[in-house]
Formats: C-alpha cells, sequence, structure tokens
C-alpha cells in the first residue's frame, strides 16, 4: 500500500506541474503552431513527457502508473480480502442469476427441454392404453391405443389404434397399468390405411383418462425431437416411452402405399402397434404402424400421419355415430 501513497503524491505534483504547463501553453500559442510543436514537461521522478494536449499528458502517466505497481496492488488487495467477502460476493451473484432465470431473462434450456418431456410421459400415462383383441375367450393380439375425443352425448372416449391390432376379434378390452380392465366396443376402421376406432364408456374408469391434442403432421420438421409410446413385447413393458427424432416425411415404405409415413429413430416393436408419437408439445403427430427389421437396418420406425388419420377418423366416426 506504501507504492499506492508514493503514487498518489507523485500525482499532486504532476498535477501542479500540468497546471503550470497549461498556463504555459496558454502563453505561447501566438508563437507556436500546434502543426510542428509538441509540448514538454518533466516530472520531479526525471520522466520527460512529450503531450499534445492534458488529457494525452494524463493517458501517458496512468499508462505508466499501470504498467509499474497496478499488479502488485491488485495481489495485495486480493490477497487481504477475508472468506466473508467472497462468500458475500457468491451469494450475492447466486442471487442475481436466480432472479434472472425466475424473470426469464435467462433460459435454462436443459431444464425446459426436461420438463417437456416429463409433460408427454404425464400425458401419455392417462391417455395411452394397451389394447387386447379376443375371438370369444380367446386371445389373439395385443397393441396399444391413444385416446383423442370425449363424446359427451354419450358419455364415451374414443381410441385410435391399427386395424391389425384388432383383426379377426369380436370383443375388446382396454388395460390400464395395473392390469385393470374396461370393455372396448369397435366403431369402425380402414384396411388400406391400418387405422381402427375403438369407444369405452367414461363412467365407473378404474384411473383418470386425458384427451391427446391430434397435432399437424404437415408442420413436423425432420430433426425434430419425437417420442413413442407403447407397450414393445407386451405388457410386461406397459407404458415404455422412447425418444428419438423425425428422420424423413412421406416416406413410401411399400409399392402398395396410398399414403407417405412419418420415418423416425424412436425405438418401437410388436406392441407399440396403434401407439401414439408425440412431439414435445404433446400433440400425436402419428399413429406408430411398423418397422424395418434386419441384422443390416436399425432405427427405422414408421408411423401414419396425423392429418391422414384425422380424415380416416372423421369418416369412420360419421359413419358409426350417423347410422
Amino acid at each position: 500500500m506504501k507504492k499506492l501513497l508514493i503514487v498518489l503524491a507523485a500525482f499532486a505534483a504532476i498535477s501542479g506541474l500540468i497546471a503550470l504547463n497549461q498556463v504555459t501553453a496558454v502563453e505561447t500559442t501566438t508563437t507556436l503552431t500546434p502543426e510542428t510543436t509538441i509540448p514538454e514537461t518533466t516530472v520531479p521522478t526525471g520522466e520527460v513527457y512529450y503531450y499534445t494536449d492534458l488529457d494525452d499528458l494524463i493517458d501517458q502517466i496512468y499508462a505508466e502508473v499501470r504498467e509499474e505497481i497496478y499488479d502488485d496492488i491488485y495481489a495485495e488487495v486480493v490477497a487481504n480480502l477475508s472468506t466473508q467477502y467472497y462468500d458475500e460476493i457468491y451469494a450475492g451473484v447466486i442471487e442475481r442469476i436466480d432472479e434472472m432465470i425466475a424473470s426469464g431473462s435467462i433460459n435454462v434450456t436443459l431444464d425446459e427441454f426436461q420438463n417437456q418431456i416429463y409433460h408427454v410421459v404425464d400425458l401419455a400415462a392417462q391417455s395411452v392404453f394397451g389394447i387386447t383383441t379376443f375371438q370369444g375367450n380367446v386371445s389373439l393380439s395385443l397393441g396399444t391405443g391413444v385416446v383423442y375425443k370425449y363424446v359427451a352425448e354419450t358419455n364415451e372416449y374414443l381410441i385410435i389404434t391399427n386395424q391389425h391390432v384388432i383383426f379377426g376379434g369380436d370383443n375388446y378390452e382396454l388395460e390400464f397399468y395395473d392390469g385393470q380392465t374396461v370393455v372396448a366396443t369397435l366403431i369402425g376402421y380402414e384396411v388400406a390405411a391400418d387405422v381402427a376406432v375403438l369407444a369405452f364408456s367414461a363412467e365407473g374408469l378404474p384411473h383418470p383418462v386425458a384427451v391427446s391434442t391430434l397435432g399437424d403432421s404437415d408442420a413436423a420438421m425432420v430433426g425434430s425431437i419425437v417420442i413413442a409410446v407403447g407397450n414393445p413385447k407386451g405388457y410386461n413393458f406397459y407404458g415404455s416411452v422412447t425418444m428419438g427424432v423425425l428422420s424423413g416425411v412421406d416416406r413410401i415404405v411399400d409399392d402398395s402405399d396410398t399414403l407417405g409415413y412419418l420415418q423416425h429413430d424412436a425405438s418401437i416393436n410388436a406392441g407399440n402397434s396403434g401407439g401414439p408419437l408425440y412431439n414435445l408439445q404433446g400433440e400425436v403427430i402419428g399413429i406408430n404402424v411398423s418397422k424395418f427389421a434386419a441384422e443390416d437396418i436399425e432405427g427405422m420406425g414408421f408411423a401414419i400421419p396425423i392429418n391422414s388419420v384425422k380424415e380416416m377418423v372423421s369418416r369412420i366416426e360419421n359413419s358409426y355415430f350417423n347410422d
């Protein structure tokens, strides 16, 4: 700290010289031209400074003083800071960051992304169920369905699945995560597109049911995150959630296809059929229907675009409710 006192004293002396030099500069302006003459002044340290004006002189002195003693003074000040001050500074910074996050000045992208996934999972837990197809008392197949509508007039929920999930059956059950079931009724299907719709009563359900919003598959962008929900390989893996990206749109899987599919790499297997493909907003953008399976193929799943599904569902509903 002695250096700091010395510097302050030097500045005091220099200030007096600067004032004198200013007077001299004013007195000689009639004989000197700024373009050809550079004033000089000598300080008690023996240093000579050449300057064009007062600001230039101050800048030179400041730069020299900083170069000579700034690092030493800074190190001495830091060394004298106690842990208490560090803790106070840290606490103040953290408080300010918390305020900025709360106000929306800082977006915590990772937490937001994770929360979107949680939202989809919570929705699916009340909207995506198992569907078992029977012929008489014999179980033929099982798959997945997603609730997309509540019909107040009949107090029923409507659920979408694949036509191949209900193929050959004459009675159907909706299965919940804990094994409880309710009876479902087939209201219609379209074979070519592999879409079917069932209904089940909203009365006396063992668990809450939520309706999933059908989104806009035309707006789905390649590379966007998608989430598949279903029952791969049966109810031992009930409600499995997998995530991937939308790999392509309008894909032709077979020469006989009448529509293009959404391609994605979220893991799906037998039992996922009829299950939803969600975007991060919790909207259903497709109904999972198939995948390529081979030793040299991985991550090629396909979903029926929800815009096509909505057209089919509308026809099925009109046929059923207007008869």
